[in-house]
């Protein structure tokens, strides 16, 4: 999360839609009282090279994901009023799916290997096991929304919503707003699963809809839809 005084900007952190390198790419702009929360020191937040980019500052009692309401509490009715305020948003199907596999990254059996009779002419279902937890994950898991990151009162809260399909023209549009020049992105948490399979093929009609269900404000305000491989 950001909220810089400097360019008079408020960059609210949803969850599982590249975040964490927006915040580390509008990081190295960041300087005197403005307020960047840091974030853990795990390989996840290294660029290719292996280097640290992301620079914490003024973080005082803020976090990672604080919500709209929580941060718009926070401040002076003038700076929340006055500031431009942007979020991400993400198809919900696939954040979902990003989400649970973040979740349980440690999980060797969702990355099944090939055994030797695979090779002999048995079918390998490499799908298999990931759908099967991923069921679990959605029936019996405590997972939730982006809502809170850009919704208060069931009314968008923010001034501009970038798409994660649309990453990079939407984060230049962001910067052209708040006066920055264009910045490039680090790939950070990225991998956690392979991108060979689309994300409609771990879904059934059932998980589908539970998914729906969960996310109608991003159906309306978005209007995201499932799509087929």
């Amino acid at each position: 999360m950001i909220i810089s005084h400097t360019h008079r900007y408020i960059f609210i952190k949803s969850t599982k839609t590249a975040g964490t390198s927006i915040e580390a790419a509008l990081s190295s702009h960041c300087g005197g009282n403005d307020v960047v929360t840091p974030l853990g020191n795990y390989e996840f937040n290294r660029d290719k090279s292996g280097a640290w980019v992301h620079q914490s500052m003024n973080e005082g009692a803020y976090k990672q994901h604080d919500d709209a309401l929580t941060i718009k509490r926070s401040l002076q009715p003038e700076v929340w009023n006055s500031y431009f305020k942007f979020s991400i948003a993400r198809n919900p199907w696939e954040r979902t799916l990003s989400r649970f596999f973040w979740d349980h990254r440690n999980d060797p059996t969702l990355k099944p290997a090939k055994r030797f009779w695979h090779h002999l002419g048995v079918p390998f279902d490499e799908l298999g096991a990931a759908r099967k937890a991923f069921a679990r994950f959605l029936r019996e898991e405590a997972w939730d929304t982006n809502d809170r990151f850009y919704v208060i009162d069931d009314v968008l809260c923010v001034d501009y919503v970038i798409r994660y399909e649309n990453l990079g023209h939407d984060l230049n549009e962001v910067c052209k707003r708040v006066g920055l020049p264009t910045v490039e992105l680090p790939h950070l948490k990225s991998g956690m699963r392979k991108r060979d399979h689309h994300y409609s093929e771990y879904y059934d009609a059932e998980t589908r809809a539970l998914v729906a269900d969960r996310h109608q404000h991003d159906l309306r305000l978005f209007g995201y839809h499932f799509e087929s491989a």
